[in-house]
């Protein structure tokens, strides 16, 4: 029998799945609905990830018409949503601007490939560029086989 924080979290957990692929769909204004519900919960990695998919969302809906880059950033965060990091690193290199979203998904997808020296680079220009992205990386479990290397030891 689940205890009732197990309970909590399976929800939170299918929330979250839910939320993804509505993302994934094109279903922003639905799927920002959830990640809000998500964003309240009281488990960090759950509601730090809806963070990170509340601001996309916004910056995606907030443009008229979204500019070249925002439609990239959605494009990165589809590919390893659908564990295609080749893909996502395919795309972010159309992208001209510097925006460290755009770097620290770059980190995920070099995590994915095992290209962690890279990735550690890019999560670096991510936090350089927004302290927000420490936090996240932290708790985001493709990051995980970073924080073992030792070469995030002087990333604040």
């Amino acid at each position: 029998m689940k205890t009732e924080s197990e309970k909590y979290y399976e929800e939170i957990l299918n929330l979250l799945n839910e939320a993804i692929a509505l993302f994934n769909n094109g279903k922003y204004e639905e799927s920002r609905k959830v990640f809000r519900k998500i964003k309240s919960s009281t488990i960090p990695e759950f509601s730090e990830k809806a963070e990170t998919y509340l601001e996309i969302i916004s910056r995606m809906i907030s443009k008229e018409g979204k500019s070249e880059s925002e439609n990239k950033i959605y494009e990165m965060v589809v590919a390893i949503n659908e564990k295609d990091p080749e893909k996502a690193l395919e795309i972010a290199e159309k992208i001209k601007e510097d925006d460290p979203m755009v770097e620290y998904l770059k980190a995920i997808a070099l995590t994915m490939l095992d290209r962690k020296e890279e990735a550690v680079s890019s999560l670096k220009a991510a936090v350089s560029g927004n302290k927000k992205f420490y936090f996240l990386a932290r708790k985001e479990p493709d990051l995980f086989p970073l924080w073992d290397t030792g070469l995030l030891e002087d990333l604040k």
